[in-house]
Order: C-alpha cells, then structure tokens, then sequence
C-alpha cells in the first residue's frame, strides 16, 4: 500500500495502536500534511525522541486527527500550511496545531537568502545580487493566478484547480493570461457559483490591487512550477526540471539554523517547554 492509497480512518486506527505501545512512551508525534513535509522535517527534528507522520485528507482531517489523540497521549502536536489564513488576518488558536510562517513551507525557504541562492544557482548563472530580483518577478508572473485561488477561498466558490496554469505563463511579460485561465477553470468546474468569467477576472483585478503579501499569497508548489518552466524555457537548462525536483532542491539546502529564525520553531520551542519534551 502506498502513502497515497492509506485512508484518514486506516491512519488513525494505525496511530492509535503506535500510540499506545510502551515504546512510543516519551516520543513526540508530529503530524503533517504531505510526504515531502515527512522529509523534511525529519531533517530538522531529533528522531530518537519523535515520529512524524503524514496525515491523510488535508489540513480538516489533521486537524481532526490532533484533536482526537492529543487526550490520549499529550506528545502530540500538528503542523499545517498557514495557506490564506494570515492572509486574511483570521486568528488561529490551538496549543497543539502550528502555522507555518508564510503560506506554506517551500515559500517560508525561498523568504531565506541560502534557500534562494541554491535553487537558482543550481539551474541559473544569475548572479547572486539578481536572485531577489529574480525570485520577486517570478512570483509576480503568477500572482493573479494566485488571487483566483485566493477569491476562492474568501468566497468558497467551489472552483477546480486541477489545470495547470503554467502553460499560460508568458516570460516576456511575465504575466499568466487570466482571461484563459479562468475559462480553463471555469471548465474544469461544475459546481462553481459563479460562471461567469468576466466577474470572476474583475474580482481577481481587485483583490490584486489590494497589494497582498506575497509570500502569504502564493502557493509554493505553483511557484516551483513556475521556476521549473522557467529554468526550462529561458536559462535553457535540464529540460527535465520539475516543480518536484525543485522542491526536493529546497529541502535539502534548509537547515535547522535557518528554521531557528522561524516563528514556527519559536512555537515549537515553547511546546517543548510546556510539555517537558525534547523536539529537536
């Protein structure tokens, strides 16, 4: 059975008996919400004192999964994407679920000068003093893209993002065409509730011109996707390069000295200290 095929029902009941063996006594569970979390974080953790583990159906049943074992063994802790919710300036309360610092994790590495600097360096002979630069307009190529997702989560309209936007991306300009992206959701989108494509792009515009974070803003797997095209396309690099392969790049160039300056791992600090338990 592959990671992909194990239910949230199937993970749970397997959690509840690891939980309850006299060897997982002391160990701290981190639950998350991808594979690639998995790696990563069992980098910047101590593995003698925790177990991370991959949490079937997204941030709602992590959620759910934290709430339903932290009773039964406190060493329990959940740590999500922050998706729109700063965003939005919504508050977040819960002692055991942490936020990452911007949308998700692979845009709080490229927020670090030593995550950036190996991602394009692998690929780009951009010079170090453009890579900022660089970073800043490709997030900006896709920043309307970005907004849509970001109307859809404001106003639950039920659209599919399945498609991917890259195509659409053009690095003249460096702008993806959202009249076509839209009508290339709209058509991957039967529940929508709203159809119709002039006043879907009209309210991305807008919400675009209320100058959002964009590290709060953009989706890291779109972004690396976008860098892939990029890499393939303009430096003319590895036409192999995958939005995947680019994250695997960014996690390995992160270390636990750059988490330290997170406020995810201040949290998790205080955790530590609360629980009188040993995280990293």
């Amino acid at each position: 059975m592959t990671p992909e095929d194990i239910s949230y029902q199937y993970k749970l009941n397997e959690l509840r008996l690891d939980i309850s063996h006299p060897n997982s006594q002391g160990i701290n569970f981190i639950f998350v919400e991808g594979q690639s979390d998995i790696r990563l974080f069992r980098k910047l953790f101590d593995m003698e004192k925790c177990k991370v583990e991959r949490i079937p159906g997204g941030n709602p049943k992590l959620e759910e999964c934290v709430t339903t074992l932290v009773p039964i063994h406190s060493l329990i802790l959940g740590i999500r994407d922050s998706d729109f919710i700063r965003l939005e300036g919504d508050s977040y309360d819960h002692e055991s679920i942490f936020l990452t610092d911007f949308h998700d994790i692979e845009m709080t590495i490229l927020n670090t000068e030593h995550g950036l600097n190996a991602l394009i360096s692998e690929y780009s002979s951009t010079p170090k003093s453009k890579h900022f630069e660089l970073r800043d307009q490709i997030i900006e190529s896709i920043s309307l893209a970005s907004c849509l997702k970001w109307l859809n989560y404001k106003e639950d309209l039920r659209l599919s993002f399945k498609p991917s936007f890259q195509n659409l991306i053009s690095f003249v300009n460096f702008e993806v065409d959202i009249d076509q992206y839209v009508l290339w959701v709209l058509s991957k989108s039967p529940n929508a509730r709203i159809n119709d494509k002039d006043v879907l792009v009209e309210k991305v515009r807008e919400l675009k011109q209320s100058n959002p974070d964009p590290f709060q803003l953009t989706n890291g797997h779109d972004l690396m996707n976008t860098f892939a095209k990029y890499f393939r396309e303009e430096v003319g690099g590895n036409r192999k390069v995958s939005g995947e392969i680019l994250e695997s790049l960014l996690r390995v160039a992160y270390d636990l000295e750059s988490f330290k300056e997170t406020e995810l791992y201040g949290n998790l600090k205080e955790w530590e200290i609360r629980n009188n338990s040993v995280v990293f």
